[in-house]
Parts: C-alpha cells; structure tokens; sequence
C-alpha cells in the first residue's frame, strides 16, 4: 500500500498545486495531510477549499485550531517580538478572510488520524500525539522516539509541525515528518512524504522535493496585502518562525538586504 503525506501548506496556494502534481506521480492509494492548512500565507480560503474537493484525509493543525476557533494565537513560538505580532496580524487577517464554511471545516478536524495499513498501526497527527504546537526535532533522543512510538502503540507515527523532513528508524517502529509544503522548508519549494507498506516488511519511505511558481506566490501577497516577510521566508527557505531551513549564504545575504529584522 502507499500512502502519500503532505503538511503544512500554510495558506500557500502554488505550493499546494505544485505538491498535488507531484502526489500524482505515485499513484497512491490515499493521500494525508498533516494540517495546518492556514496561516502565513494568502490564499488561506482556497487551500481548504483544494483540502476538501480533493477529499484529502486531513487532521487539525494548530494553526488550523486557532483560526477556526477565531484566536489570534496560535501557540508558536517565534525568533522575536516583532515577528510574533506580524503573526498574529497575519491569523486576524486569515480569521477574516476564511468563509464560515471553511472555519467549521477546519474546527472539525481531528486531532488524529489512525489507520490499519497492512496489519500495521500508523498514526498520523500534526505535532505530537495529544498537543498540536509541539513538534520532534531531528535532534531529539532515540529514547523518546521508542517512547512515542510504544506510548501510541503504533508502528508508523507520522507527523509535522517542525518543517524538516526526518525518518527515524527504530525497533519499535518508525517514525516520519514530511517536511513542509509551503513554508520555506526548501528556497521556493516544498517536500512531503511517499510511504510504501506492505504485510510483514519495513515501510520503504521517500521525502520528495519540489519547486513551486514563487511569482504566482508574490501576486497572492500583494493582492492580500498581508506581510511580505512571509513571502521571503517561503521563497528564501526560511521558517515563518525564524530558523532557516538552509545554509546557502546567497540566500541569508539577500534576506539581510531587503527584509529588516
């Protein structure tokens, strides 16, 4: 069986479309995604309209909680004061611009996804099981994956949040992040997750990269009129948060020389 896994879109419309295509190339048998669908970006309104004519297994980000539930925070940390206000600017503008159908869509998404794929237990959230806006790093001991995985009694956890790919293996099972889809997880591209499972056998899994239109993505936010740092962050691969997602020094001088702070 193969499972198709895409996270984090974050009001990315072109980076949405992009991943989409490329989920379509390996014909899976059903595609997840890990949430938080909104925030950041501006076509917060047509990617979960995308979300759910596609049909698209979905589970609530914290993003996603806090948009539909109207709050301005959305429980992220951030590099700075300055950058949690335009945050919080940013989920105002996005509660604003979501329609009352799209914000009891993504207040009546699960916390989690379970599924019986091949006689094998795969859990599929956003964060960690249980809390939304908390993540597993790259760096995080193996002891706490042996944990996470035996606590939740599955096999196959896959999550999100962190917007770095991973795939840790251990003997209890296996845990996956996809990356991100339209959060600068790659400079002007996206990642997400091919999993093949199959009755008895190790689950084979591929973090698959792409690049998106980022001139479509800078028309977006003009026309919405939402932050511009935003857009920086996801066409120079930085996080919306504040950490890169790549050491090209290219890259970090020309993010030093148009955006302040």
């Amino acid at each position: 069986m193969r499972i198709a896994v895409i996270s984090d879109i974050h009001g990315n419309l072109p980076a949405l479309e992009a991943a989409w295509r490329s989920v379509a190339t390996f014909s899976p048998d059903m595609t997840v995604c890990l949430g938080d669908l909104v925030q950041f970006g501006p076509s917060p309104d047509q990617v979960v309209s995308f979300i759910r004519t596609h049909g698209i297994e979905t589970v609530q980000g914290n993003c996603d909680r806090a948009a539909g539930r109207g709050r301005t925070d959305s429980g992220d940390e951030f590099e700075n004061p300055h950058w949690r206000k335009l945050a919080s600017e940013t989920l105002r503008w996005t509660i604003e611009n979501l329609s009352p159908e799209s914000g009891a869509f993504l207040r009546g998404l699960p916390d989690g996804k379970r599924f019986l794929l091949d006689r094998q237990s795969a859990l599929f959230v956003h964060g960690l099981p249980g809390r939304l806006n908390e993540g597993l790093p790259a760096e995080t001991a193996h002891e706490v994956h042996d944990m996470v995985l035996s606590r939740n009694d599955c096999r196959i956890l896959v999550c999100g949040h962190t917007h770095e790919p991973m795939v840790v293996k251990r003997p209890g099972g296996i845990i996956v992040n996809p990356g991100g889809v339209g959060v600068g997880t790659r400079p002007g591209g996206g990642t997400l997750a091919v999993i093949d499972i199959g009755e008895g056998i190790e689950p084979v899994v591929e973090i698959v990269g792409f690049d998106y239109d980022v001139r479509a993505l800078e028309l977006d936010f003009m026309d919405a009129g939402i932050p511009e740092t935003f857009f920086h962050c996801a066409r120079l691969g930085r996080d919306p948060r504040g950490t890169w997602h790549t050491e090209d020094p290219r890259l970090r001088q020309e993010w030093a020389s148009i955006v302040r702070l």
